[in-house]
């Protein structure tokens, strides 16, 4: 779904009077806006509910439905982490806002489920086992799904980086990648410009760009030749790592479900753990 602030730039030079009271109202009372229906939003921004309407359609937007989801998706990115953390100190008690929280990870980790089409899931898939090398970039916070992603990927295939672990600058770590390798993003708004240079510098080399963003139309998506969709959260993108961590988990066991070499490896990594030598014994 196209954001609301990049539709209203592509409006912009051709708006009525109307439509530019309108744009103002939304760009400085966007978590007003986003929960007012139409009759609503128009009583308070002082123009008629007909062209609150019409504002929604000129922006390419099927309806007013539409053009309020796309209001709600936008103040998911403005909130700020402190934002986010007030909005669950609004709960009564310590145990609602544990069950609130274990309650919106479940539903989006549900919603990634349906997000995401098996057959770009089985392409990512099939990319990771034919890559000669595959990087793996978290930003921000996505950083501890990455790092997930890469510990597994590790054991069941061979030649894996994930730059979140290297000490290095990640552009210079992944200098040398080119066509046969393959990079996967995890980043989520706003996307970071170390995020957007290692997409295109991978494009740039003529490699593979895997991304895990907010949708198909993301910044990082845009770019990526298979692109896959994460919810991360009610309070604001990236409020929790839980849905981004369970899609991570989907992938290993896909890449593993149909190798019996790769399934070999993740129980002989879990039997590892519990060697002992013959003297501890």
């Amino acid at each position: 779904m196209k954001r609301i602030n990049e539709a209203i730039a592509e409006l912009n030079g051709r708006m009525t009077k109307g439509q530019k009271l309108l744009a103002t109202f939304l760009s400085e009372h966007c978590d007003r806006a986003a929960f007012l229906n139409s009759f609503d939003l128009a009583a308070v921004s002082g123009v008629s509910q007909s062209t609150v309407v019409r504002f929604a359609t000129a922006l390419g937007y099927e309806g007013y439905a539409e053009f309020q989801n796309a209001l709600q998706l936008e103040l998911k990115y403005r909130l700020t982490a402190l934002e986010r953390f007030e909005l669950l100190s609004e709960l009564p008690n310590d145990r609602d806002m544990l069950d609130n929280m274990a309650a919106a990870d479940a539903r989006n980790i549900r919603k990634n489920a349906s997000l995401n089409e098996l057959d770009a899931l089985k392409n990512l898939c099939a990319r990771l086992t034919l890559a000669s090398k595959v990087y793996i970039w978290g930003q921000g916070h996505a950083s501890a799904a990455a790092i997930y992603l890469a510990s597994y990927l590790r054991i069941v295939i061979r030649n894996v980086c994930c730059l979140n672990l290297i000490a290095d600058e990640p552009l210079s770590a992944m200098s040398d990648i080119g066509s046969g390798d393959l990079l996967l993003t995890i980043s989520f708004p706003i996307h970071s410009e170390q995020t957007r240079r290692l997409i295109a510098y991978a494009r740039e080399r003529e490699a593979s760009v895997v991304t895990i963003s907010e949708g198909h139309e993301s910044e990082a998506a845009r770019e990526a030749d298979v692109s896959l969709i994460c919810e991360c959260g009610d309070f604001g993108v990236n409020g929790s790592v839980a849905p981004a961590v369970s899609l991570c988990g989907a992938i290993v066991c896909l890449l593993a479900k149909d190798d019996d070499r790769a399934q070999k490896k993740l129980r002989a990594a879990g039997e590892a753990i519990h060697f002992t030598r013959p003297e501890e014994a």
